[in-house]
């Protein structure tokens, strides 16, 4: 009989659809100071491996009834209480991820941050995903290339075209939406604004007072309704700015709205002034909803594997020849197709919607007259700039080829 006595409280796994194994190799996952203490008052280990994090523990025999959910039927040997966070920090160390992630960077913005975490309850294609639900398509929504919306049935679609309420067009609409998958993805709606504990809030406009309401995770309904602060300050006169402290709030991710106006989901964590951080990882064991839970109620570890799955970007590819010569780019399937033009002293090629960026290169074939010459070279994260088509602008990929 083989006595166990360590086991897994949970991975995370980083994956991306730039890479052809999957694997993202493209953070440092560190946990917070808070996070240590937990880890040795639990007697367990955080330790990075290439593209996961992997969380074990000590553990204890255990003599009852086997988990149908883990059948090794490990225990604790401290006990992990309802409640109990673990925060981790991502560290981005790929300075072109950007340039080949479906995503707009949370730079752009002093302060923000993606936030990532089990809380979501977001279950599809048997991942059990921290990043938030991909939204629904909505007719009346505003929609611009690279956007992701999911149909009925859970399938992602990405915007190829612009579409608002005056000019609808659905998922099915292949000019405008391109087919993915049906995993999930992370989005602009995981970025949070991050705010230490005391800052200064500033008002569009002198104000009297400042009724502030903060919103918070309620374990009881598995929602962000429950309010944790809810106070009117009164100034003596109209001022464009007040102290606002949040020092009674735990770390994490809440709803902060002050007189009613400029509602936005902030995440308060102390940690982070240092403003280098790409990510924050929340790992919390609730009583609801069951991805955040990390032992039974026996109690034996339910070691459970979450995954953070980045979406490649797509770009219009341009490429430019040296010679004004006619001609054509053939692809495998003909799965994307080029427009050719041709100037005084040059010919273009430019992919007609765009392309996923991949480290797999494309087997494109150019024709120009009798001549064909394969493979030619495909579109890297290294040259990235923008072009207009039909309105919408879109991140070009321009590659040049001497022919």
């Amino acid at each position: 009989m083989i006595n166990v006595d360590f086991g897994n409280l949970f991975t995370v796994e980083l994956l991306h659809q730039f890479y052809a194994n999957q694997l993202c190799p493209d953070f440092s996952i560190t946990p917070s100071v808070k996070t240590q203490q937990v880890i040795s008052n639990h007697k367990a280990i955080a330790k990075q491996y290439k593209n996961q994090l992997i969380v074990g523990l000590k553990t204890e025999p255990y003599t009852g009834v086997q988990s149908a959910l883990n059948p090794i039927s490990l225990k604790p040997f401290t006990k992990i209480d309802a409640g109990l966070q673990m925060t981790f920090f991502m560290g981005l160390h790929n300075s072109l991820f950007f340039n080949y992630t479906n995503l707009p960077s949370p730079s752009s913005v002093p302060g923000n941050i993606y936030y990532f975490t089990n809380r979501n309850n977001n279950l599809s294609n048997g991942k059990n995903l921290l990043s938030s639900k991909i939204l629904s398509y909505q007719s009346a929504s505003t929609y611009i290339p690279g956007d992701l919306v999911v149909d009925g049935t859970g399938t992602v679609f990405c915007a190829i075209l612009s579409s608002n309420a005056g000019s609808p067009f659905g998922t099915t609409d292949a000019n405008h939406w391109v087919k993915i998958d049906t995993n999930q993805y992370p989005t602009a709606a995981d970025v949070l604004q991050w705010m230490p504990t005391k800052s200064t809030y500033r008002f569009d406009s002198p104000q009297s007072h400042a009724d502030i309401s903060v919103l918070g995770y309620d374990t009881g309904t598995g929602l962000y309704n429950k309010s944790f602060i809810s106070k009117i300050i009164n100034f003596n006169s109209a001022v464009p700015s007040f102290t606002i402290d949040l020092s009674s709030l735990d770390t994490g991710k809440y709803f902060l709205t002050v007189n009613g106006l400029r509602p936005q989901w902030i995440y308060i964590n102390d940690e982070l002034s240092g403003g280098t951080t790409f990510g924050v990882i929340d790992i919390y064991h609730d009583a609801v909803p069951s991805p955040a839970q990390l032992v039974d109620g026996t109690p034996l570890l339910l070691s459970p594997k979450y995954s953070i799955y980045f979406l490649n970007r797509a770009t219009i590819w341009k490429y430019t020849l040296v010679s004004p010569t006619a001609g054509s780019i053939g692809v495998p399937l003909n799965k994307y197709q080029f427009a050719n033009t041709v100037s005084s002293t040059q010919s273009f090629f430019i992919s007609k919607t765009p392309i996923p960026l991949t480290d797999t290169p494309l087997q494109l074939t150019l024709t120009l007259g009798i001549h064909q010459y394969s493979p030619i070279a495909c579109a890297d994260p290294q040259r990235l700039t923008n072009i207009k088509q039909a309105g919408d602008t879109y991140p070009c990929s321009e590659i040049f080829l001497n022919y």
